[in-house]
């Protein structure tokens, strides 16, 4: 029997930041009761935690260095090259400051690399404390590290964890966008400028990469940009969810945490408002009343009625007691101008952190929509040839009258011409709208015109997209009615 063609796994995300939930699951700084989480909710098995490393500055293979987080290794990088975190102060940090990698193989070549001949048993609960680690496993992952320091830089990569404790063992590497010129710009340094400029540094990525993987039985896989498939498990999407539905409770705790802080705050503010209001009315009142008393002295005096010297004296007291007065009643509205000032600006605060919640609990949506639409785009691809191939194979089994009702359906076109709409699509999708016409009319179709206005809209979704692109090329790939004149 023919093996099984083993192939190198390579995905990369963009990221604003690694969370400290993610530190840990790199560098496996859990406890306890979250290792207990890990084994139930994924595919970890804390027996064989002692089987993961890290390759360190120098290519040094070491247990993992959990003293420092990712992030603050992140940080300690950008100090170095003086440059501020561009996502400090943002109420949603927008700026790519990393990505972050997974390097893998086929899952077989991978256990033949970690553990040679010993059998890992997987099933939930088994102990294999027993495992040890192979050679081969640190030989490739210093390999694909010396592939990120020539690609990257050594010290653009903040961490370089090896974990062989999960279904299929795999490299989890994070690395900084940093120019020769010390500047920050994950465009220059992973996206390109246009989306075409990305597909081309993607391509070259696996390209270059399968050059160090070819000597492990790793080959290229197949293009992503003409399959459309991701390469990566269930399980990570699980964890990809996970962590990010984990993240987002995580700050949106520490957002409620912070607006009963400030809730508090402001009943406390309220109270303080309150006693400073009711001071000031008093001091006003008895402001008033010392000066009537005055007023009745001065009239006194000015009619020499009694002791002179005695009345004065007690006006002296009055303008004494008159002055204390206005010094307090000075005092305590400055007091209550900044009470006022303090309570607006609590409820500022009260108002930006409920409308913070409001947009994390919308990227939580985002963030399970996106990963749901992920599996479910990888679910219709794998389904959906053996139901055209289904349906092409029973329907010369009905009679004319029920063949009608297909006449010029989708579904009957894309069972009997399947690969040549998709490969049309393809095209249309890549941009390259002549190639889609000649390869059309290639084919018989009725083609159209080379000229024909044709593009993404600045608004339209891949699925949207995608979408318009299989529906124009089913229409230019089907038969034209000349040619099908002339066929009967």
């Amino acid at each position: 029997m023919k093996s099984k063609a083993n192939k190198q796994v390579a995905d990369m995300q963009a990221t604003t930041g690694i969370t400290t939930a993610e530190s840990n699951e790199f560098q496996r700084r859990w406890k306890d009761e979250r290792w207990d989480r890990a084994g139930k909710e994924g595919n970890y098995d804390r027996t064989r935690d002692h089987l993961n490393f890290e390759v360190a500055k120098g290519g040094i293979i070491r247990p993992i260095d959990k003293s420092r987080s990712v992030g603050e290794k992140i940080t300690a990088r950008l100090a170095s090259c003086g440059i501020t975190n561009p996502n400090l102060g943002r109420k949603v940090p927008n700026i790519r400051i990393a990505a972050k990698f997974i390097f893998g193989g086929s899952r077989e070549k991978m256990h033949e690399l970690a553990f040679g001949s010993q059998k890992v048993d997987l099933t939930k609960g088994s102990d294999n404390s027993h495992i040890k680690r192979c050679k081969d496993i640190e030989k490739w992952a210093k390999d694909i590290y010396k592939f990120a320091c020539n690609k990257w830089g050594e010290d653009n990569i903040a961490g370089f964890y090896v974990h062989l404790d999960e279904t299929n063992p795999h490299i989890h590497c994070c690395v900084l966008p940093i120019t020769e010129q010390n500047k920050l710009s994950y465009k220059q340094v992973f996206s390109g400028a246009t989306k075409w400029d990305y597909r081309d540094k993607m391509l070259a990525l696996h390209n270059e990469l399968a050059v160090y993987n070819n000597k492990w039985g790793l080959n290229r896989g197949t293009n992503i940009y003409e399959t459309g498939a991701r390469h990566r498990s269930s399980e990570e999407y699980k964890r990809e969810l996970s962590e990010e539905c984990t993240t987002l409770e995580k700050k949106i705790a520490v957002h409620r945490e912070m607006l009963s802080q400030i809730n508090g705050d402001i009943h406390r503010s309220k109270i303080k408002h309150k006693g400073l209001t009711t001071m000031i009315k008093n001091l006003e009142k008895k402001r008033e009343e010392l000066a009537n008393k005055k007023t009745e002295l001065e009239l006194t005096l000015s009619k020499r009625n009694g002791d002179t010297s005695l009345l004065s004296a007690e006006l002296k007291k009055l303008n004494n007691d008159i002055a204390k007065v206005n010094e307090k009643l000075e005092d305590k509205k400055n007091k209550l101008q900044k009470a006022d000032s303090k309570l607006k600006e609590l409820q500022t605060q009260v108002n930006d952190l409920k409308e913070k919640e409001k947009e994390l609990r919308q990227e939580g949506r985002r963030a399970v929509d996106s990963i749901q639409q992920q599996v479910q785009y990888r679910l219709s691809n794998a389904i959906l040839p053996d139901i055209l191939q289904e349906f092409k194979s029973k329907f010369h089994l009905l009679n004319f009258q029920s063949m009608n009702l297909f006449e010029n359906t989708m579904l009957k076109d894309l069972a009997e011409l399947g690969d040549k709409i998709m490969h049309c699509a393809l095209l249309l999708f890549a941009g390259y709208v002549d190639q889609a016409t000649t390869f059309a009319e290639g084919y018989g179709g009725g083609g159209g015109s080379s000229q024909m206005k044709w593009g993404r809209d600045d608004d339209e979704d891949d699925i949207a997209w995608a979408r318009r692109c299989i529906m124009m090329a089913h229409n230019m790939i089907k038969k034209s009615p000349s040619s099908k004149k002339s066929k009967r």
